[in-house]
């Protein structure tokens, strides 16, 4: 019997402890909430609910109770100094720029004081964001609205400070409640205009059968002389774009996973720098275009062709899905592959060169 009872009590106990923490918790967590700024309120607890939390007053001070109208508290700000003027305020207003902004609260004074309201950068040089207004209050509740579109900043920013100023002088009385700043429309779509066309030189034109007698390597030995000068002066192609571009005109057998890849080589194979393999399907019909920073090449051993001296040859390699040259290079012995199945096979294979930081004029003019 005395082991029930102990266990009665205990469980009693639980009960009561399980109680209070649910009831702490319901009080607690929900002041924590009305404390966060809304999906669309720009304002942190802006009906007081939370007590003063994310609110400062300078010059005043600043409780949440009644009289409210909405809920059980607002803002109640008594000024104490005869000579400068209170400021209740919150920082850290998150706005975004160009958008039109409504702001509403609901406030009176006992003594039918005014109440300033601007909002302003938080931090030197002090910024106004858009909104500087004053209202007439009365001893009686009264809703306030005005629309203002931010500016004196172009991105967006967090550092803005909404702030309540009154008039100079000691014990005014206010009460502040339901305080909402919400966008009412998105900024304007800010365009970036295209880089113009820059200078362009043609690298590398293949436009017939590749045949085996190409060992899937065809190569311009040595490159156009056009496109084989110093790329660094006086237009940087070197660190501007390379746009390729295959179409597949006929081929022996398909080859759907047939990948192609752009290889420059110098100074006798002592430096290569390849683009990654793209998969252009091997069937008749197929066009592919793409284009690869040309210091985004991959290279051999880490070194990057001299783009000051001319290359040895340019070209490019056919692959099977593996990866693996369709060659009898190197002892390859096709890889694997039946080369008949692959040659001849007739391809354009096209390449232009951008300067850097310019856009590109289009295939239109390379392709009739």
């Amino acid at each position: 019997m005395k082991t029930d009872s102990r266990k009665s009590w205990l469980r009693a106990g639980f009960l009561v402890v399980a109680l209070g923490l649910f009831a702490l918790l319901a009080l607690i967590v929900p002041s924590i909430l009305l404390a966060q700024p809304s999906a669309t309120n720009a304002v942190a607890n802006p009906g007081f609910e939370a007590g003063v939390k994310s609110w400062k007053c300078t010059n005043c001070r600043i409780t949440a109770g009644a009289p409210a109208h909405v809920g059980t508290k607002a803002g109640q700000m008594r000024t104490i100094s005869r000579t400068a003027r209170a400021q209740l305020f919150q920082n850290g207003i998150d706005l975004t720029p160009a958008t039109e902004y409504e702001l509403t609260f609901w406030a009176k004074s006992t003594g039918g004081q005014d109440l300033q309201v601007d909002l302003y950068r938080q931090t030197t040089p002090f910024t106004n964001y858009g909104l500087d207004q004053t209202f007439d209050l009365t001893a009686e509740w009264q809703a306030f609205t005005v629309t203002f579109t931010t500016t004196g900043f172009d991105g967006s920013v967090g550092n803005a400070r909404l702030r309540f100023r009154a008039p100079a002088g000691k014990d005014f009385r206010y009460s502040i409640d339901d305080v909402s700043l919400i966008p009412l429309n998105a900024p304007p779509p800010t365009s970036t205009p295209p880089p113009p066309v820059g200078a362009e030189l043609v690298v590398f034109d293949w436009n017939e059968p590749v045949t085996t007698a190409q060992k899937g390597f065809p190569w311009d030995n040595p490159p156009m002389p056009s496109a084989n000068g110093d790329w660094t002066q006086p237009v940087n192609f070197a660190e501007g774009t390379l746009h390729l571009r295959a179409e597949i005109f006929s081929i022996p057998v398909p080859q759907d996973d047939m990948k192609l890849q752009l290889c420059f080589w110098q100074y006798n194979n002592a430096r290569e720098n390849c683009t990654n393999s793209r998969n252009v399907p091997g069937r008749a019909g197929t066009v592919a275009e793409w284009s690869v920073p040309v210091q985004n090449m991959w290279k051999k051993s880490g070194v990057t062709i001299d783009w000051v001296n001319p290359r040895d040859r340019n070209g490019f390699a056919i692959k099977n899905g593996e990866g693996l040259p369709v060659s009898n290079y190197s002892g390859w012995n096709w890889n694997g592959e039946n080369p008949d199945d692959w040659y001849p096979m007739n391809v354009r294979f096209t390449v232009v060169v951008v300067e850097k930081g310019k856009a590109f004029s289009g295939w239109d003019n390379y392709i009739p």
